[in-house]
């Protein structure tokens, strides 16, 4: 019988870390039905349940794959089971000479590739509220970094899946969709007849109105507190940036690949559209500046509350 590999290549902010923490912490019953969650610990972030080191390798060249690729095989047949199971949001990402490497790799497994997918403009303003407050400190406004080559280029989701296709046989999932129940809905894409209790959830984003001061930040080269800033906007709870106007404007432009999409690949995504200003988001309200400024003040009682800053329009 084929061995079996299950590839989870993301897309980044769509549970990819709650479903890699849940998945880890219960990779023993994974183990007990035949699973095997394959050997996390590489670089380059050996302390997360994710398998960085699978992308990381295959975009640096063959030397450094052809080490990782012995690694994966050496630690799956260490553990006697059928089928492995690799979990790397940041696999979605990668271009064509890494994505041959993985199917030559696949080529004797029996492979089913897996991706969530959220709709392209929530998955913009998430993207841009993640690169606002990590390592990259995005300075970009919203506008800009969604009318950007780069980050139109990641929105064509069918181009994507189809690069995918020679490595094995894609399962895309929306997101949107399956996001109350993200692990059940994961292994029920794969067949896998098993329950797994007591879901993980991991990397909450901060508000909108937290991103846009950290990027305001960063245009300014300042240097701050990350964890102290987010701390201070977490009674906040806007989740929109993008405005009316480029919203609508974005999700017409992708209308026809979103077509394609459904009719290749199943994956439908709902017409509702938030309450929101027309413009874009180009700073943090004034209120919500301000409840975060008293948060930050010296001198504040420790657990003092305050009321949450959620309007819109400043």
């Amino acid at each position: 019988m084929a061995r079996k590999l299950i590839l989870h290549i993301g897309t980044p902010k769509t549970g990819s870390t709650s479903v890699q923490h849940t998945l880890f912490a219960h990779r023993d019953q994974l183990a007990a039905a035949g699973v095997h969650w394959g050997d996390s610990t590489r670089e380059p972030r050996a302390a997360a349940p994710r398998h960085s080191s699978v992308s990381h390798a295959l975009r640096r060249g063959p030397r450094k794959w052809d080490a990782e690729r012995d690694a994966i095989l050496a630690d799956f047949d260490a553990s006697g089971h059928d089928t492995l199971l690799l979990s790397d949001e940041v696999l979605s990402e990668c271009g064509a000479k890494a994505i041959a490497r993985m199917a030559e790799f696949a080529a004797p497994f029996e492979t089913t590739v897996i991706c969530y997918l959220r709709r392209q403009d929530r998955y913009v303003e998430s993207l841009w509220n993640q690169y606002c407050g990590e390592g990259r400190r995005e300075p970009r406004s919203i506008r800009k970094f969604a009318t950007a080559r780069e980050v139109r280029k990641r929105l064509d989701y069918g181009a994507m899946l189809d690069a995918w296709r020679g490595v094995g046989t894609v399962k895309a999932v929306s997101f949107d969709a399956a996001r109350s129940a993200l692990v059940p809905g994961f292994l029920g894409a794969l067949g896998l007849d098993m329950t797994l209790t007591d879901e993980v959830r991991k990397n909450v984003s901060p508000s909108m109105n937290c991103a846009a001061l950290l990027a305001q930040l960063n245009r300014q080269g300042v240097t701050y507190n990350r964890a102290k800033v987010i701390k201070a906007f977490r009674h906040d709870t806007l989740k929109t940036a993008l405005g009316r106007t480029l919203r609508r404007a974005l999700l017409a432009e992708l209308q026809d690949a979103n077509t394609e999409l459904a009719a290749r690949y199943g994956v439908t995504f709902d017409d509702t559209m938030p309450d929101e200003p027309d413009r874009p988001l180009y700073a943090p309200t004034e209120a919500a500046l301000a409840h975060a400024i008293s948060r930050l003040a010296p001198g504040r009682k420790a657990g003092a509350k305050a009321k949450d800053a959620t309007d819109p329009t400043g």
